[in-house]
């Protein structure tokens, strides 16, 4: 029996959403192998867009590679049967492509307006509470940093976080921090390379 195997290493959470999607939309009933690296991030993404299509995997790591296997639509998988040869299918590279679901954010304020900075501050928060949880990841950088120090504001990017839309420190940022960052340190290349393709929504 064919599978259908997805390499996702180095690339975005948003890209590899874009990807899993398209694989199962055009391959629906062959089964599906994904192949990802040590980003805890991006698996956990992969593996809630899965289930919201109906075709959750089995996930298992072999070295420093970690693999979902995705039974086919409407084939069961067969207790222990042996994987079939391989289909590679590899990432599309063309950034004009449609990104599934709402962008990842980058606060780079610490309040909204420039009016009441109190009141400026709570908007901000309100609007981070009621972030789409389609939204892969929230990104701090410049004044965006200062939220860190609010305890209400950290209290909500603890929520996201825990609800699987990943908070992201920039690097550039951190290396003035003056305390170590609670949450993951993202390359600013990362957010820079989004940006420049109009796949960020910059606050």
């Amino acid at each position: 029996m064919d599978i259908l195997t997805l390499e996702l290493f180095d690339v975005t959470v948003s890209e590899a959403l874009r990807e899993v999607v398209r694989a199962v939309e055009e391959r629906p009933t062959l089964p599906l192998r994904i192949l990802l690296g040590g980003d805890r991030m991006l698996r956990h993404n992969v593996q809630r867009l899965l289930e919201r299509l109906g075709r959750p995997g089995i996930l298992s790591q072999d070295g420093t590679v970690w693999r979902l296997e995705v039974a086919g639509k409407g084939a069961p998988r067969e207790a222990g049967g042996q994987p079939g040869p391989a289909a590679p299918v590899r990432p599309a590279a063309d950034p004009g492509e449609a990104v599934l679901g709402p962008p990842p954010v980058l606060v780079t304020r610490s309040r909204l307006g420039s009016g009441d900075e109190d009141m400026g501050r709570r908007l901000l928060v309100g609007l981070l509470r009621e972030l789409d949880p389609g939204v892969p990841w929230v990104g701090l950088a410049l004044g965006g940093l200062e939220l860190l120090q609010d305890p209400q504001a950290l209290a909500v990017l603890e929520q996201l976080q825990a609800r699987g839309t990943g908070v992201r420190i920039s690097r550039e940022g951190q290396l003035f921090a003056l305390a170590p960052s609670p949450f993951e340190i993202m390359e600013d290349s990362q957010w820079q390379r989004l940006a420049g393709r109009g796949r960020l929504t910059i606050l």
